[in-house]
C-alpha cells in the first residue's frame, strides 16, 4: 500500500452569485462572507445586480409597450403621424407645438409655413428648435452673449428620402440603436450605485467608528454595496408599474431598507469584534 505524500486540502467553500444575492437581501448576519469576496466578484455583482435592476426599470417595459404595438414598424406605420423628407421639403400631417414657460423651451413643427426665421421665435424663450416646410431654425438665447441662430435648409439633402416606409425598414437600426442606450444607462446606474454606496457607507463610518473602533471606511462601504440591493430591485419594480405614489413609496422603501441592512450588518460585526477580542 503506498503513503500517501501529502494530506488532501479541504475544499474552499463555494460562494455563487446566487448565495451572494440570497444573502446581501435576507441574511445582514453573515454579511462577513460577502465582505471576504474579491474585488473582481463583487464587481462582477454589481454588473449583475445592475442589469437586473435596468431590466425590470427600463427594457421591459419598454420592449412591452413595443411588442404591444407591433414592434417598431407598427409604431412607425400606425401611430406616428405621417412624415416625408423628399425632394428638399419636409412634410408632417400633425402640427406639434409644445411651449414650456418655466423652462423658456418650445418646439414647433408647422410644415404649413414655408420657412423660419428668428422674427418667428416666441417672446421670452431661451431655447427654440422651429421646423417648417424648408428648414430648420435652432434659437439660443444665452446671457452675455445675445441670441444665436442656425437654420438647415433641407434643400441641402434634396438627394435624401426619409418617410415612415423607410424608417420602418430599418427597424433592426433602431433595435441596435436602443441597445446602445440600455448599455449606457446600464454603466449610468452603475456609477450611481457605486457614489450612493459611499454615501452610505460614508455616513456609517461617521456614526459608528466610535461604537467600533476597528471599522474600516472600506467595510463601511462594502457593507453598503450589498445593503442596496433588495430596496434597489423592489424600487424599480415600483418604477417600472407607472404609478408616481407607489415609486415614491418604493424610494423611501429602497432607504429604509438599506440602512436597516447595514444597521444588522454592524452590529454583528461588532459583536465578532467583541468575540474576537474576548
Amino acid at each position: 500500500m503506498e503513503k500517501e505524500t501529502s494530506a488532501k486540502k479541504p475544499e474552499k467553500e463555494k460562494f455563487t452569485l446566487i448565495d451572494s444575492l440570497i444573502t446581501a437581501m435576507f441574511v445582514p448576519k453573515e454579511y462577513n462572507k460577502l465582505l471576504k469576496l474579491s474585488t473582481g466578484k463583487i464587481i462582477r455583482y454589481v454588473f449583475a445586480v445592475l442589469l437586473l435592476v435596468c431590466l425590470i426599470r427600463y427594457a421591459i417595459p419598454s420592449l412591452g409597450s413595443i411588442a404591444g404595438l407591433g414592434g417598431m414598424e407598427g409604431i412607425l406605420m400606425n401611430e406616428t403621424p405621417t412624415f416625408a423628407l423628399e425632394d428638399g421639403k419636409f412634410y408632417l400631417e400633425e402640427k406639434i407645438e409644445q411651449v414650456d414657460e418655466v423652462s423658456a423651451v418650445c418646439l414647433i413643427i408647422d410644415t404649413t409655413v414655408e420657412e423660419y426665421t428668428k422674427e418667428d421665435v416666441p417672446a421670452n424663450m431661451m431655447q427654440a428648435v422651429m421646423i417648417s416646410q424648408s428648414n430648420m431654425l435652432v434659437y439660443n438665447s444665452l446671457y452675455g452673449l445675445g441670441a444665436m441662430v442656425e437654420s438647415q435648409r433641407f434643400e441641402d439633402w434634396k438627394d435624401l428620402t426619409i418617410t415612415n416606409r423607410t424608417v420602418a425598414d430599418m427597424s433592426g437600426f433602431i433595435y441596435v440603436g436602443l441597445l446602445f442606450v440600455f448599455v449606457i444607462v446600464w454603466f449610468a446606474s452603475m456609477v450611481e450605485y457605486l457614489l450612493m454606496s459611499f454615501f452610505y457607507g460614508g455616513i456609517t463610518y461617521l456614526f459608528v467608528k466610535a461604537v467600533i473602533p476597528n471599522l474600516t471606511f472600506r467595510t463601511a462601504y462594502k457593507t453598503a454595496v450589498f445593503a442596496q440591493t433588495i430596496g434597489l430591485i423592489v424600487e424599480s419594480i415600483t418604477y417600472s408599474l407607472g404609478m408616481e405614489t407607489l415609486y415614491m413609496a418604493g424610494g423611501f422603501f429602497n432607504i429604509f431598507i438599506t440602512v436597516s441592512l447595514m444597521n444588522k450588518a454592524i452590529v454583528k460585526f461588532k459583536i465578532n469584534d467583541e468575540i474576537s477580542r474576548g
